[in-house]
């Protein structure tokens, strides 16, 4: 009774009668026309791709990241090689004032003394008693002034 579908004959009335509306009309389809399979196949497994703004370049996550870890492994390579080669640098500058230094002074940094005392051709004797007898030049000066001024008590 209750079969909730519009009579046949109300269908063929329009309901609305305006010159502006257009009712819809069937569509004649092409000759090379498929039909849809009635189930769909199973969605592909493949990660969304990142297209650039000109869409003339696609890629997928995994790319960039790939692309990231190589750039920053190449990265590491090259501080690893400059760092390798201002050592050798330094290494080779410190070589050059070694071998300076030994041009000068000869047997000065083979050895392990480090205080180059110039020796007496006196011998011993003359270096004993010329330390306990002689005085700086501060005590030489002092006894000049006395001389020339007078002893003055003070």
């Amino acid at each position: 009774m209750h079969d909730y579908r519009s009579h046949a004959l109300l269908q063929q009335l329009p309901l609305s009668v305006s010159p502006f509306i257009h009712l819809p009309t069937a569509v004649t389809l092409p000759y090379t026309f498929q039909t849809l399979p009635s189930t769909l196949p199973p969605a592909s497994p493949s990660p969304p791709s990142i297209v650039s703004p000109s869409g003339a370049m696609t890629t997928t996550p995994q790319a960039v990241i790939q692309g990231c870890q190589g750039l920053v492994a190449h990265l590491q390579a090259q501080r690893e090689k400059a760092a390798a080669e201002v050592a050798e640098w330094e290494k080779a500058i410190a070589e050059r004032e070694l071998n300076e230094k030994r041009r000068v002074a000869p047997g000065y940094l083979d050895t392990g003394m480090r205080m180059l005392e110039p020796l007496r051709r006196g011998g011993e004797q003359q270096q004993q008693q010329g330390g306990e007898g002689q005085r700086g030049p501060e005590g030489q000066g002092g006894e000049e002034l006395d001389r020339v001024f007078g002893r003055m008590g003070v």
